[in-house]
């Protein structure tokens, strides 16, 4: 299948605070894949991604591992920073800086006193993703149904992006997270990331509906596991070298390159 190089797409704005999470998550897929997962596995995914061959499977699963906490972009969740069972006057302080900073560089956070619409992050990634990836369908409106069967895949692959309970997600329950994706320019913020990670393991959105045309749901049921791993690997490690809301793109992509490296570097060296 031809696919283009990686490095062969234009840029991305990455600058959002959760990019440098998205991009990690999906630098460690590509990690595990070219290091650690064996042979079986890759093929098992291959076929339930639905992509056609190992090649575009590797970028599938590392975009999708990549976007799996899309649904963390939303007013109430990036707004939640510093807040807490346990308050204190350090966080507090962190929490002002860090909102003047995001606020630079563009991230639409509520206003004072403002209380915006809570779902679960999950919920929230299924209902907005298959439209940032492919589907135009008028009647589309939530991420509850699409009635256009080349665009079957995309609902798929987003059903089983489910990190934290594993099972696929309700329909019912996605339809009603959309109403947390609303709000004055977060549909760009997560239009920006998508496309950052897109751009980072060399994929290009448009053409996701048709490599996760052939997606096997249940064969996604265990594909959580490896996604949920990716995210625990991106955020461990010594001393981690925070991301700025204001980095730029190119910083952020080497230091999910440079981090999931030696992330996945550890795990192995832990297995001998």
């Amino acid at each position: 299948m031809d696919l283009p190089d990686e490095g062969a797409l234009p840029a991305a704005p990455a600058w959002n605070p959760l990019a440098a999470e998205l991009l990690g998550s999906g630098s460690v897929l590509l990690e595990l894949w070219d290091r650690v997962l064996p042979e079986e596995q890759r093929a098992m995914l291959t076929e339930s991604l639905g992509a056609g061959d190992e090649r575009a499977a590797r970028r599938v699963a590392a975009f999708l591992a990549g976007v799996s906490r899309l649904g963390e972009a939303n007013p109430a969740r990036m707004d939640s920073f510093g807040l807490g069972d346990h308050p204190s006057p350090a966080l507090a302080d962190a929490r002002e800086r860090w909102r003047t900073e995001a606020g630079r560089a563009g991230l639409p956070l509520p206003s004072a006193g403002d209380r915006p619409y809570r779902a679960r992050p999950e919920h929230l990634t299924a209902a907005v993703l298959p439209r940032l990836t492919g589907c135009d369908c008028p009647e589309f409106t939530d991420g509850e149904r699409c009635f256009d069967r080349a665009h079957q895949g995309l609902f798929d692959v987003a059903l089983a992006l489910n990190t934290v309970r594993g099972e696929r997600l309700h329909r019912d329950e996605v339809a009603k997270a959309h109403r947390a994706a609303l709000g004055a320019g977060w549909g760009a913020v997560r239009a920006s990331l998508v496309g950052a990670v897109a751009e980072h393991v060399g994929l290009r959105t448009e053409r996701l509906a048709g490599l996760t045309g052939a997606a096997e749901p249940d064969g996604l049921a265990g594909f959580h596991r490896l996604v949920a791993r990716c995210n625990r690997l991106a955020a461990g490690g010594p001393a981690p070298d925070f991301a700025r809301p204001s980095d730029p793109g190119e910083r952020l992509r080497e230091r999910a390159r440079r981090r999931a490296g030696e992330a996945v570097g550890r795990l192995i060296q832990g297995a001998r």
